[in-house]
C-alpha cells in the first residue's frame, strides 16, 4: 500500500475521489491505489465564465481535467482568436506540455461557470518515481487523446481543401 500525503490545497470534500478518476479516459487502467494517490494530490478550481486558465506561451507546470463547464481552446492570429476545439466535462487540458515540456501551444479560456481538477507536473513526477506502471500508463492515455485530437484535425483539414480552394462544405 502507498502512502500519499495531502498536498494542502482543498478540502477532501472538494477532490475527486479514485472511482471520480477512474472513470476517466485519462485515467484509465491505473490501479487503485495510484487512483488514490492521484485524487489526494489533485486540488480543485472555480472558473469563471470568461476566465482563461492558461495563455499560449505561458510555462507549462499543471495538467487540468474539466469537471464541470466548458472551455475552448484558441489561438490569437491577427487581433482574432480561432477556436481550435471545445472541452467538455472529462476531458483535459495542458496534456501536451506536459509530454513535450514546451510553453502552452494555446490559450485555454471558460465559457461558462467551469471547475477544473488540477495536479502539478511535480505531483505527478512523485507518482511516476513511486509506480512507474502507473506512469506509463498516464501516458499511454495521454498519447491516445492527442491521437484522437490529431485524427479529428485532419478531417478538418481534408474539409478544408487544398490552399487556396476554400471550405469545401456543401458542394
Amino acid at each position: 500500500m502507498t502512502i500519499c500525503i495531502d498536498n494542502g490545497y482543498t478540502s477532501l470534500m472538494d477532490r475527486p475521489t479514485s472511482a471520480d478518476l477512474g472513470s476517466l479516459p485519462l485515467f484509465g487502467g491505473l490501479s487503485a491505489d495510484a487512483l488514490g494517490c492521484l485524487a489526494t494530490r489533485c486540488h480543485v478550481e472555480q472558473i469563471a465564465e470568461g476566465d482563461v486558465v492558461f495563455r499560449e506561451g505561458d510555462r507549462a507546470q499543471t495538467l487540468y481535467v474539466l469537471h464541470s463547464g466548458h472551455l475552448e481552446v484558441f489561438k490569437r492570429r491577427d487581433d482574432t482568436d480561432i477556436v481550435l476545439g471545445e472541452v467538455g466535462p472529462g476531458e483535459c487540458v495542458g496534456e501536451m506540455s506536459f509530454i513535450d515540456m514546451q510553453p502552452r501551444s494555446a490559450t485555454v479560456r471558460a465559457t461558462k461557470p467551469s471547475e477544473l481538477w488540477v495536479w502539478s507536473y511535480q505531483s505527478i513526477h512523485e507518482r511516476y518515481c513511486a509506480d512507474q506502471k502507473c506512469a506509463m500508463l498516464l501516458v499511454m492515455n495521454i498519447a491516445r487523446e492527442l491521437s484522437r485530437r490529431l485524427r479529428r484535425a485532419d478531417e478538418v483539414i481534408v474539409l478544408q481543401g487544398p490552399p487556396g480552394d476554400g471550405p469545401r462544405s456543401g458542394e
